[in-house]
């Protein structure tokens, strides 16, 4: 039997359900944002909306190494990512040792 889809988490590095981390995708304009809905096409990078995993996610060129091109994440990005969280994604709080 199948379980639910699994992602991992751009911070961590942990495999958790599909419904408990939040979508990133980068636009044709480099600009990266949430993906609420999962719905936008494109590659998309996984994030618990944690603070310890959204400063390991958004620091150290991990975006631009997930999407395999140059990007830049907006100064306000880990409040949106922190946002959509909060309106449906139930993530519980992750264990990272920073």
């Amino acid at each position: 039997m199948k379980g639910e889809p699994r992602r991992t988490c751009l911070g961590c590095r942990r495999a958790r359900p599909k419904q408990t981390l939040v979508r990133l995708v980068r636009g044709r304009d480099g600009v990266v944002v949430t993906d609420s809905r999962g719905v936008v096409g494109g590659r998309g990078a996984w994030v618990c909306p944690d603070d310890p995993c959204l400063a390991r996610a958004l620091s150290r060129a991990r975006l631009t190494h997930a999407f395999r091109r140059p990007c830049e994440a907006s100064a306000e990005l880990a409040v949106v990512v922190r946002a959509v969280a909060r309106r449906g994604v139930g993530a519980p709080p992750c264990e990272v040792s920073l």
